[in-house]
Parts: structure tokens; sequence; C-alpha cells
């Protein structure tokens, strides 16, 4: 059974936290920009369950942080 910690959220503690690990700004525009790329995670087979070291490899692939404040 996956543990909580393993999972990935939208709450806002969650989100900064990984703006913070990518060195993003913790700004209410970046979160969104974040919950969109989670909820496109989230429709993205592949990366099922929605653990939280998948998801970082998905955003990574994506170079989703080019876009942010940092």
């Amino acid at each position: 059974m996956l543990k909580d910690s393993e999972m990935i959220s939208k709450q806002t503690h969650e989100l900064n936290y990984v703006l913070k690990k990518y060195n993003k700004k913790q700004s209410e525009g970046n979160r969104e920009k974040m919950i969109g790329l989670l909820d496109g995670f989230r429709k993205f087979d592949e990366y099922k369950p929605h653990l939280r070291k998948e998801f970082y490899q998905y955003i990574e692939d994506k170079s989703a942080f080019d876009c942010m404040e940092a």
C-alpha cells in the first residue's frame, strides 16, 4: 500500500514544496501552472498511480519550469 508521503497533491504546501525544490518562486501564478501540470500528469496513463517521484520525472521531461518565475 502506498503512503500519503509518496503521493502528489494539489495542496498549497505541496505545490510550494515542489516549487522550492526546483528553485522557483512560490507565487500564485506558479502554483496555478503546477496545478495545470498535475492535471495533465493525472491524465497520462503511464504515470499512474500519482506518485511524487513520477511527477518529478514528468515535469522534468516536459521542461515545465522554463516558463515559471524564478
